[in-house]
């Protein structure tokens, strides 16, 4: 090696310095290649998290949306199953199945011609009846022997009642204030020689007008 060294001339630190250059540039290389891979990890890591954090908000809304839903429905359920039978703590068996048949064959009609005999029951339908009966019944004769009944039993609660639509007893809060006012209509009718078996729309027409 020294005689290949004297025939070209160079010297025994000029190749060790030759040699030195060769491996700082070798490791510079391997140095940039080695940050050029950590910032790319480290992108792809700071994207993963993102995505995992969209994905976690995801799903935390959609958990939020079904528990909503099944409140929603659950809602639903409790006012039409009391709107099948509002009359059931009111009148005879026969009567609140009758009312229940009404509600689900003429859920998006005025009900049948003819007219429950149970005030409270018509005071229900009125404020809680899905759609209301006074957007879809096309029955004027029927919708104002309903909205005539309702304003006469209103004056048999003279502390007033407040209803809220939004509230989860609305239900429960109608048929209450129904059942009240039902109540005072017959003790008056009982007071005027009416007997409770011959209350009827008719009837209550006739005290409206006296």
């Amino acid at each position: 090696m020294r005689e290949c060294l004297m025939t070209l001339g160079l010297s025994r630190s000029q190749v060790l310095a030759w040699s030195s250059e060769l491996q700082i540039k070798t490791t510079e290389k391997e140095l940039e290649a080695a940050e050029e891979t950590e910032e790319k990890f480290s992108r792809e890591v700071k994207l993963i998290n993102h995505q995992n954090c969209i994905i976690s908000e995801l799903v935390s809304m959609n958990k939020a949306l079904t528990e909503r839903v099944r409140l929603l429905e659950t809602k639903q359920s409790t006012c039409q199953d009391v709107s099948q039978s509002p009359a059931s703590s009111l009148e005879p068996a026969a009567e609140a199945s009758a009312v229940g048949r009404s509600d689900s064959n003429n859920a998006k009609s005025c009900g049948t011609k003819a007219l429950p005999k149970s005030p409270a029951a018509m005071w229900f339908e009125w404020y809680a009846k899905t759609p209301r009966m006074w957007d879809v019944c096309g029955d004027r004769q029927k919708k104002s022997a309903y909205k005539q009944t309702v304003n006469y039993m209103k004056l048999f609660l003279p502390e007033g009642f407040v209803l809220d639509p939004s509230a989860p007893g609305y239900c429960d809060e109608v048929l209450r204030y129904g059942t009240e006012a039902e109540a005072q209509l017959f003790k008056f009718f009982y007071g005027h020689g009416i007997k409770r078996m011959r209350v009827s729309t008719d009837s209550i027409a006739q005290q409206l007008y006296l």
